[in-house]
């Protein structure tokens, strides 16, 4: 039997990355057209997001000085449940598969060299999670910035006491700053996670060495972490009984009616700027997706990432190969699900599917193409 030598070895098993990256980005494209036909926006939208602003209206007529604190309550209450609900990536791929499968998923790639650090794809939960933060800004632009013109018109009217207004102003500003960052930077984007590692790379000096400055970085992401996850996850179930305490609410007849309609009403309005937002992500995230797997086809994608190295390896070493497997995967988890009410206010949302990625078929084709590869390589040395 003949036997291939590794440079044909790497180019027969850089034919077969490529084939799967073409195979994607078709089944990519045509999953962009059947969300963009399903996720159209339909007249029972448009009338149920009108029917919602017409009970707010409504209840300012009749409720008058209630209607304030009711709507700031109903709020605090919309985002707790809208962060449950559509927030937290809980794809249904991460559901059907065993825990043990995905840590066996991951310690083959690791070994196959495809993972280059064990929390490369720990990262895109947070990413995902950013992502889906994003879509999120310009629904809840409009319902805390209605917070925060109530809560000064009630303190100007004499409804709320500087307390109760400092308490929401600090809830809602809280939220509306994060939500913004967020949309401004991007912290899931290659640029940004670019700009970090320059930054990291600018402080490694003599006085800094690379550990000092990774546990630097480490401690700062838990710090941040712990100011996010307490001011506008932990927090917002705090403020809504401290309103409710100070504004005399807890007195109102038919309290959990009123604010369970204002609630539902202040779902849709978010829910509808959310699905133009999403469906824009969507779109651009494809978009993006297409163009780096055609660049890893293509072989540039290892070219753009060593190219400042002097020992810039040829578009079908094995590192190379292992470079653009680990592209492969890491873009075959990100996954956009379309979700609607019946047909109504679709949203587009960022999951996490382990399942697309853990086929006993591509999982064996790529981790044992690879572990050839390399072994020919070391041989050849």
């Amino acid at each position: 039997m003949e036997q291939r030598g590794p440079a044909d070895l790497s180019f027969h098993e850089g034919a077969t990355i490529r084939q799967l990256m073409g195979d994607e980005i078709r089944a990519l494209s045509e999953r962009q057209r059947q969300l963009r036909a399903q996720g159209r926006t339909g007249s029972i939208t448009i009338m149920i997001l009108l029917l919602g602003i017409l009970v707010n209206f409504a209840f300012f007529l009749f409720l008058k000085d209630d209607y304030f604190a009711l709507f700031i309550t109903a709020s605090f209450y919309l985002y707790m449940v809208y962060f449950i609900t559509l927030i937290i990536p809980l794809g249904a791929g991460t559901a059907r598969l065993p825990l043990h499968e995905i840590k066996k998923f991951f310690t083959t790639m690791y070994h196959a060299g495809v993972i280059p650090t064990t929390d490369r794809f720990m990262h895109i939960f947070l990413d995902i999670f950013f992502i889906n933060s994003k879509t999120l800004f310009a629904g809840f632009l409009i319902i805390f910035s209605g917070d925060l013109l109530f809560s000064l018109i009630g303190y100007l009217y004499g409804f709320f006491s500087e307390l109760t207004v400092g308490v929401i102003l600090f809830q809602s500003l809280s939220i509306l700053i994060f939500y913004f960052c967020v949309w401004k930077f991007e912290p899931y984007s290659i640029r940004f996670h670019r700009d970090v590692r320059e930054m990291k790379g600018k402080l490694v000096t003599k006085k800094y060495p690379r550990r000092a400055v990774s546990l630097m970085f480490g401690i700062f992401a838990v710090f941040l972490l712990f100011v996010i996850l307490s001011t506008i996850i932990l927090l917002p179930g705090i403020t809504v009984k401290t309103l409710l305490t100070l504004t005399g609410l807890e007195d109102l007849g038919n309290l959990v009616i009123l604010t369970g309609t204002l609630l539902a009403s202040q779902y849709f309005i978010v829910r509808f700027f959310h699905g133009i937002s999403s469906a824009r992500m969507a779109e651009q995230f494809a978009q993006e997706k297409i163009s780096r797997l055609q660049s890893a086809q293509a072989g540039e994608e290892e070219k753009r990432s060593s190219a400042h190295s002097p020992d810039a390896l040829p578009p079908h070493s094995a590192d190379a190969l292992r470079a653009a497997a680990g592209l492969f995967l890491e873009l075959k988890i990100f996954q956009v699900e379309l979700r609607t009410l019946g047909g109504a206010f679709p949203v587009y949302i960022m999951n996490p599917d382990f399942s697309v990625i853990l086929d006993k078929e591509v999982l064996a084709t790529i981790s044992g193409f690879l572990q050839r590869a390399g072994s020919s390589e070391t041989a050849d040395r």
